[in-house]
């Protein structure tokens, strides 16, 4: 079978949402199928023709779900059923989204589907369980149950309404992961098979940077794992009222700003500046200088330096940016409503790139289990694709310097994107690196990296050197802004893209500063992407053949994001709009505080659930139904208003109680530090029995609990990465063994500095 140039050129997915909508699953729903699609599934949405309320006015489905071929379903609950059930016996994968009462009560089920199309592969975003109890598929009743709205740093005190749906999203990537891998086996296998993960899963996948516990804290874990991250969000209000983004990265670049703007030389450098606070009385004295001119003349005066500085753009506005139009992630389009709409474009390329005959899998091969990944990649958005290709069963072999990887003394950032991996310390610019690199190359399946443009081809693992190897490889490489462009050559990290995809703006509220999340989520959903198309490719590469090369970048990453912000002429449609105090979108959907200070959160889906909620307040003066969403102005609405005087008038626990009896949606929301925040996830019981959690000794840290990534895969049992994080140099020997290198050709090796290992212990 030759391909088409797509990866999934004739599959066919259903997508089924019916869950509570757009707004409150966010792009969980959706997202799977839009990804699918942009790789060459053939997608049939199918949604209910009753739409949520939240969703009055916001056109997310218009970006999520275009190109999709669109069946809504009607009252009856028995056609519903019938008609899955039908759309599904002919597909190749079925994404299912929504509540329990909807699908698996009325027949909708992976075993009963599975009957009648052995073939089948269900991905599955259900309503989650925790040690108290179900979550419903909500975003913000998600992230209030965990303790996510007290891990944003409010301008008021207490929680923060959580604007990007990162539960939602976390949902999303999981569920198309778990798709792709369960596609890969069955060209093997023949038979289907079923993935499950769930919005409280999702934050676990986007959110391992800052979820985790230690026995010994470090000053890095102390940082991320017990408080908030750095004080200091370097975002800073120019004399037009425009913000700018800066970032100190790259080596000298702190050092090089601070002479640039005037400041005085830093004695200990910027990471220490950065985690002891001491960045902090800079900024204050920074603000007055940028206060003095309008933002593009800063942006003029602060390019071509090694420190780096972006515009703090709102959800939507980069799509009007001339890079992010050049380089294909804003694509015009025409809407039959709307007119010309220009939107997200495919944020994954995989194109087939080598001539190498089809791969059949081994028997008895479970999941990525015969595959080896060799990544070269560093950071956080580099690793995490390897790791999540860990998780399924591959091999994966970090290669790191010989002194190490930098971010080995940024613990937490180093436990979200290398445990579970073997370990080889190489110098790629010794003499002896080439022959190493040329072998790796030979037996790996797939070569990830996320260097700057250019780096590859000077250090020897361009996809040219790699396809001289191995024609048959999947080269990944996920760049910053793309390949090509003019930002193409610039460094760029997680804030910078927040800055620019408008989360910054979104999270900081209607009129006030932005507000810089120190989770790390663009980096990991980076990863959650990369791994996608290498999965997408190696499953090409067994179905038709052929070296493929993926090319995904981090400003991909965050536009997908707020993937639902599109423009419709010169017109921003960003989607709803966060009030000032950060409470949230609408009388219907935010935190509301208890007359004792304390906060809950209220999300209200439909109509109903508003008759439910008057029918409690009964002395407030209320519509007969749900106001719409804030989707232009930020001012609060009057409904806002009337409840936040009778919430006031009791305490917040006795107002949760009663909206529960009345089965209105509602959560309190825990004043949980960071500490608290992570044990949530990785104390939890009903986690640990369900392989959430993942334990093992670091070091000096002593034992170390975090989230394992989602989906769970079935019905065969699945495998797992190797706990723990590798030694530098731990498997270098093991590795180059295995790549032919006798004992003396390694200690050759060792001796002139080409790579390094531990000294083996003597026999006992």
């Amino acid at each position: 079978m030759q391909s088409s140039g797509t990866p999934l050129a004739g599959v066919r997915v259903v997508e089924v949402a019916l869950g509570a909508g757009a707004v409150a699953a966010g792009p969980a729903g959706s997202l799977p199928g839009a990804l699918l699609r942009d790789l060459g599934a053939e997608v049939t949405r199918v949604r209910p023709s009753r739409r949520s309320t939240l969703d009055a006015g916001v056109e997310y489905e218009r970006a999520w779900d275009r190109g999709k071929e669109s069946v809504e379903l009607g009252d009856d609950p028995d056609a519903a059923v019938r008609l899955v059930t039908e759309l599904a016996a002919a597909a190749d994968v079925l994404v299912l989204s929504g509540g329990e009462d909807s699908l698996e009560r009325r027949g909708v089920r992976y075993s009963a589907l599975a009957q009648a199309n052995p073939r089948l592969i269900v991905s599955r975003i259900r309503p989650a369980f925790h040690a108290l109890g179900e979550i419903p598929d909500i975003e913000l009743l998600v992230q209030a149950r965990a303790g996510l709205l007290t891990q944003i740093r409010a301008h008021r005190g207490g929680p923060a309404f959580g604007d990007p749906a990162v539960a939602g999203l976390g949902a999303a990537l999981s569920a198309t992961v778990g798709a792709l891998a369960l596609l890969y086996e069955r060209e093997a296998t023949g038979a289907g098979g079923w993935a499950e993960t769930s919005l409280y899963d999702g934050l676990q996948a986007i959110l391992p940077m800052i979820i985790g516990s230690v026995e010994h804290h470090s000053p890095s874990t102390r940082l991320l794992w017990q408080q908030q991250g750095p004080a200091e969000a370097l975002s800073y209000r120019c004399a037009d009222g425009e913000y700018l983004q800066l970032w100190f990265g790259a080596k000298g670049a702190y050092e090089q700003f601070l002479e640039h703007i005037g400041d005085p030389p830093s004695e200990r450098g910027y990471n220490a500046d950065l985690i002891s606070g001491a960045m902090v009385e800079r900024g204050r004295r920074w603000a007055a200088t940028f206060a003095t001119r309008d933002r593009d003349r800063w942006l003029e005066s602060l390019a071509g330096h090694q420190f780096r500085c972006e515009p703090v753009w709102r959800p939507g506005e980069a799509l009007r940016d001339g890079h992010v139009r050049e380089i294909g992630l804003a694509v015009d389009r025409e809407d039959p409503d709307l007119g010309p709409v220009t939107m997200l474009g495919p944020v994954l390329r995989v194109q087939r790139a080598a001539e190498a005959s089809a791969r059949p899998g081994a028997a008895g091969t479970r999941l990525l289990s015969d595959v080896r990944v060799l990544d070269l990649s560093a950071y956080l958005a580099g690793p995490v694709a390897p790791l999540i290709l860990a998780e399924l069963g591959a091999d994966v072999v970090k290669v790191e310097p010989r002194t190490g990887d930098a971010h080995r003394a940024m613990q937490p950032m180093f436990a979200a994107g290398q445990r579970g991996k073997r370990a080889l310390a190489l110098d790629l610019k010794a003499p002896g690196a080439a022959e190493v690199l040329r072998r790796l190359f030979r037996d790996s399946d797939v070569v990830h990296h996320n260097s700057r443009v250019g780096a590859a081809e000077r250090l020897g693992y361009d996809e040219a050197a790699v396809r001289a190897a191995n024609p048959a490889a999947v080269y990944s490489f996920a760049s910053g802004f793309g390949e090509q462009g003019p930002r193409a050559l610039l460094p760029a990290n997680d804030q910078l893209m927040q800055a620019l995809a408008g989360i910054e703006a979104g999270q900081g509220g209607h009129g006030q500063p932005p507000t810089y999340l120190v989770w790390g989520a663009i980096d990991v959903t980076g990863g959650w992407l990369a791994a996608c198309g290498i999965i997408a490719g190696l499953y090409a590469r067994r179905r038709d053949g052929g070296g493929h090369v993926v090319r995904s970048s981090l400003l991909g990453a965050a536009l997908t994001m707020k993937s639902g912000a599109f423009l419709a002429g010169d017109r921003v449609l960003g989607g709803p709009v966060l009030d000032a105090g950060q409470t949230g979108y609408g009388a219907a959907y935010r935190l509301y505080r208890g007359g004792d200070d304390a906060w809950f959160a209220l999300a209200i889906p439909d109509r109903p659930a508003w008759e439910r909620l008057r029918a409690v307040v009964t002395s407030a003066d209320l519509p007969a139904a749900p106001p719409p969403l804030r989707t232009e102005s930020g001012e609060p609405q009057p409904e806002e208003v009337v409840l936040e005087q009778i919430f006031a008038t009791k305490d917040a626990e006795w107002w949760v109680s009663a909206l529960r009896a009345a089965t209105v949606p509602v959560e309190p929301v825990p004043d949980a530090d960071r500490s608290a925040f992570a044990g949530g996830f990785v104390d939890d019981p009903v986690n640990r029995r369900l392989g959430r959690v993942t334990g093992y000794r670091w070091d000096d840290l002593g034992r170390v609990s975090q989230p394992s990534f989602p989906p769970r895969l079935g019905p065969a049992p699945q495998p797992r990465a190797r706990a723990g994080i590798p030694g530098l140099g731990e498997h270098t020997r093991d590795v180059l063994r295995e790549t032919g290198f006798d004992d003396a050709e390694i200690e050759e090796l060792i001796g002139n500095a080409t790579v390094a290992a531990p000294t083996p212990l003597p026999p006992t």
